[in-house]
């Protein structure tokens, strides 16, 4: 993981620096937070939700994304997760986590971030070199079978071929909502998922 963020840092920090002098508050990202390409197990976790980029608000701090807990890939779960990651994670999985139980779900279930640094505001129409390595990682998971959920930034993941054509690929009714819930998904979706998180 270490290697990936130094790449991360080695391929984007220069044009973030001239990115962050022309933008508004709400669109800078946030280098001080370190980039957070992704959150739980994204090698082996059998679903992965396909995002924009980590949120920033008055609840962030520099930890969010630091927090580690054993056994608990998606550490957003674990009630000691710092405020800002518990507050988000905690609500959009709530229904997954009552059916199965928090530890569990956080092992099942990974995000991928198409951009991997914090902002107020997701700007659609930044491109960042890092972001070929975000497609490469959902473009793997889709090779292992993994069950993809697109919640946001649908125009940069349809770029792939792979990923267009995933069979286990599922995108939510509402494309402001990341909420995991059968009326947010649709039948489908969430019966193969639960197919899926059954097989304990």
């Amino acid at each position: 993981m270490q290697l990936q963020l130094d790449e991360i840092r080695r391929l984007d920090m220069d044009y973030i620096g001239t990115y962050n002098e022309r933008v508004n508050d709400h669109y800078r990202l946030r280098t001080e937070l370190g980039p957070s390409p992704h959150e739980g197990d994204i090698n082996s976790s059998p679903i992965v939700l396909l995002l924009a980029n980590p949120g920033f608000d008055e609840k962030s701090s520099n930890d969010d994304h630091k927090f580690i807990m054993d056994g608990w890939p998606l550490g957003g779960l674990h009630d000691a997760a710092p405020l800002g990651m518990r507050g988000w994670w905690q609500p959009r999985l709530r229904v997954l986590c009552e059916r199965y139980g928090h530890q569990y779900i956080s092992t099942k279930v990974a995000a991928l971030q198409v951009n991997p640094w914090a902002s107020t505001k997701f700007d659609s129409d930044l491109t960042l070199p890092s972001q070929k390595l975000m497609l490469e990682i959902a473009e793997s998971a889709a090779e292992r079978g993994a069950i993809l959920i697109m919640m946001r930034a649908a125009k940069f993941w349809l770029k792939s071929a792979s990923l267009r054509t995933h069979p286990s690929l599922y995108t939510t009714k509402s494309p402001r909502c990341s909420y995991v819930t059968e009326a947010n998904l649709g039948t489908e979706a969430w019966l193969k998922i639960n197919s899926v998180l059954q097989k304990k």
